[in-house]
């Protein structure tokens, strides 16, 4: 999912105006936004798309397949959509069996445009989340991955050597400690090859993220280098 583009969404409604009304308030909030009548309009809009929607505003009383027979062939299909069901049915049968069948949230008619988009907003943020303000350090892979979501390539000896920095923390990780980290041949690996290595390094993570270029790695003399900024390893 591209963070870019605007979260889709599809309203099942068969009352045309409320579908309507429905469709256009959405989209003046920045949603991009389809309506149809029932499942089968459903099922014909879903096959023209490229990927399904991040959403889908539902009503329970459908003309054919009903809305809850509707949500639980979506859940099923599409796990990770979020699914707000909208309708005038208000018993606590009626909830459960939404929930039930798979609904993130249950609304009843008539509902304020406030509250529907606190209620997607919501659901924004599982379908969403915010981008970690860490760096993502790839082990398996040997890549990092700035907050931006910026990637490169590393070697095994900067893989190695910036996991080490991580793993310390706060704390100054001492020179030979890094180079213990490193493969080589015997004799290559010293303080200038360690400093060397770095060097390359804040090149690299400095292209991923240019304004955080000055704040990367301290190198603090005689003792080690100190990593400034907050690394994931996985």
């Amino acid at each position: 999912m591209n963070r870019a583009e605007p979260l889709s969404i599809v309203v099942v409604e068969d009352y045309g105006i409320l579908r309507e009304e429905l469709v256009h308030f959405l989209a003046l909030n920045h949603y991009a936004v389809a309506g149809v009548n029932c499942s089968l309009g459903l099922d014909d809009w879903l096959a023209s798309q490229r990927r399904p929607p991040d959403m889908t505003v539902l009503d329970l009383n459908l003309p054919g397949e009903g809305g809850i027979e509707v949500a639980r062939r979506l859940r099923a299909t599409y796990p990770a959509m979020g699914i707000v069901m909208l309708t005038g049915r208000k018993e606590a049968a009626d909830r459960i069996s939404g929930y039930t069948s798979g609904a993130d949230v249950y609304l009843t008619k008539p509902v304020s445009g406030e509250e529907l988009l606190a209620v997607l907003h919501s659901l924004q943020r599982r379908l969403r989340p915010p981008p970690s303000a860490a760096w993502q350090l790839d082990l398996q892979h040997h890549g990092i991955t700035s907050p931006g979501g910026a990637g490169c390539e590393l070697s095994a000896n900067e893989c190695a050597v910036l996991a080490g920095m991580a793993r310390a923390r706060d704390r100054i990780a001492d020179s030979a400690e890094l180079l213990l980290l490193c493969s080589g041949e015997e004799g290559t690996l010293n303080k200038g090859y360690l400093g060397v290595l770095l060097s390359r390094l804040r090149r690299k993570l400095a292209a991923l993220s240019p304004d955080t270029a000055p704040q990367l790695i301290r190198a603090v003399r005689n003792k080690g280098y100190q990593l400034l900024i907050p690394i994931e390893i996985r």
